[in-house]
């Protein structure tokens, strides 16, 4: 590693590890819950104490366990997705038929363009109005060629929840050849439960992050063995992710800064130039081919860059309403209505809207600070970033048709309570031994797949970060952003366990030396 190499690993980790121990402050402190389906009501409780005793039991028996080291992980795997499997199918075939808010849009936008019907396209409609949408509405339409049942949807969508956990495990492979860290890692990713809820969420976050995770594999193999093809596939799949859901895009960023990088420390890695000229030319080219074919199907000129503008977004960002701060709120709906679906004259307005803020932030600096305090709680404080919420609740009209389904689909229930104190102790686990693997490796000498991998994971959760301080949010943005820490914090655990082995046998030794 050369010493520019060692100077931008240690800055980069040190502006890192601020949003770490933010978020890791909330997670502690903090519990969320988000009820009432047709509105998003946030409700903000601390954490239980017994969930403190919980998490430093579970701390004390990981660190103390000699057991996870000598269980093959591959065996291991197969009889954790079996379970994650079971549990899918249940609730795949138990749960009610039922989509609602841009779930069920872009479902309907895809049904209606395979049938000929071009109305979402038109001023108003919901294409128009959210042109981004296009990449995944593309998707659902290849779908729908097969099946227009939403139970055949919510299958396809365990199958990529199962590739997703599957897809951390191979990572964790990648970054470290011991079983205790794959075990850790596929523990870790079978007990964060909006892997298992967000099945039931037929949208383009969860196969978009699948194709992100997939394409971090990928990055990580190119570097450690040096294949063209695993650096083409790394470009070709990040650039998927980003077109079926462009707030991918922090992660491309993220990979592009990791293969900067390397290129420091080798220049001569012609193939690294090939993988960011793939990223950098097919960016643009894919909205290109998206905008003009969909502009020659409808019959209607359409732009990705068109629609509600990106300074709505953000000034509803630093609003209030309904005890949310920063939620969505329909601002960016309503403004752009009001001014005759011109993306124009909403972007003008939205400025005005934001100078307006902004003043009012500057001579409120209390207020300013209340604000973004509750918007970084309410943003990361929740668990189960609203996997939950965001499947068929009963308050919204969903038939539940067993006991189970209730217990998980209605906020009152003890069940649904304890499902969140369940994810609230893995997510603190998660975020704790993030930290130790951050400062463990990041300041160290080391220049391998775990160091590369630790960064790229740090780097993209500060981007989320950052993105929704900034931007409109909701707690389901973020799912992605906790579970890619958790191969990093199966290192964090294991480092923890050999310190302390260490520092044990240091023990006996001085006792018996005593005698």
């Amino acid at each position: 590693m050369t010493k520019v190499e060692r100077i931008l690993q240690i800055l980069i980790s040190i502006a890192c590890m601020i949003p770490l121990f933010v978020v890791t402050f909330i997670t502690v402190r903090y519990n969320v819950f988000v009820t009432d389906g047709g509105s998003e009501v946030v409700n903000v409780a601390h954490v239980p104490a017994v969930l403190y005793a919980v998490v430093l039991v579970l701390i004390v028996l990981l660190l103390c366990d000699r057991i996870l080291n000598r269980i093959d992980s591959g065996t291991f795997l197969g009889v954790g997705l079996f379970f994650f499997a079971v549990c899918g199918l249940y609730l795949v075939f138990n749960a009610d038929s039922f989509l609602r808010a841009d779930s069920l849009s872009c479902f309907q936008a895809a049904r209606n363009v395979n049938a000929g019907d071009f109305s979402d396209f038109k001023a108003g409609g919901y294409v128009n109005v959210y042109p981004f949408q296009l990449g995944w509405i593309t998707i659902e339409r290849i779908m729908l060629r097969f099946s227009s049942n939403i139970t055949f949807f919510y299958f396809c969508f365990l199958v990529i929840s199962i590739l997703t956990i599957l897809v951390l495990w191979l990572i964790s492979r990648e970054i470290c050849r011991r079983n205790d860290v794959q075990n850790i890692t596929l523990m870790l990713s079978l007990a964060f439960l909006p892997h298992l809820f967000n099945t039931l969420f037929v949208y383009g976050n969860v196969p978009g992050y699948l194709l992100f995770l997939t394409a971090v594999y990928f990055q990580i193999r190119s570097l450690k063995h040096e294949r063209t093809v695993y650096y083409v596939l790394a470009a070709l799949l990040g650039v998927a992710a980003f077109v079926l859901k462009n707030n991918f895009e922090i992660g491309l960023v993220a990979m592009l800064g990791i293969y900067v990088l390397e290129l420091i420390r080798n220049p001569r890695n012609r193939k690294i130039y090939t993988a960011v000229a793939l990223v950098l030319v097919l960016v643009p080219a894919s909205s290109l081919v998206i905008e003009r074919y969909y502009s020659s199907e409808s019959g209607t000129e359409v732009s990705l860059g068109s629609g509600i503008p990106k300074p709505a977004f953000i000034a509803m960002g630093m609003q209030e309403g309904n005890g949310r701060y920063g939620w969505y709120n329909d601002y960016t709906l309503k403004t752009y209505r009001k001014e005759g679906y011109d993306s124009s004259r909403t972007s003008a307005v939205a400025e005005r809207e934001l100078k307006k803020r902004v003043r009012y932030f500057v001579n409120h600096p209390g207020y300013a600070l209340k604000f973004y305090v509750n918007k970084l709680v309410s943003t990361w404080g929740d668990s189960l970033h609203e996997s939950v919420w965001n499947g068929p609740l009963d308050s919204c009209g969903a038939r539940m048709y067993t006991d189970v389904m209730k217990w998980i689909y209605h906020p009152d229930t003890a069940v649904h309570r304890r499902l969140h104190y369940f994810t609230k102790i893995i997510e603190i686990m998660v975020m704790i031994f993030t930290l130790v693997a951050t400062v463990g490796l990041a300041f160290g000498k080391r220049h391998d797949t775990a160091v590369i991998y630790v960064m790229l994971s740090i780097v993209y959760f500060t981007g989320g970060f950052l993105f929704h301080l900034m931007w409109e949010t909701k707690a389901q943005y973020t799912y992605q952003y906790v579970s890619m820490l958790i191969p990093s914090a199966a290192l964090g655990i294991v480092m923890c366990r050999e310190k302390v082995g260490i520092l044990t046998d240091r023990m006996i030794f001085r006792l018996k030396n005593r005698r």
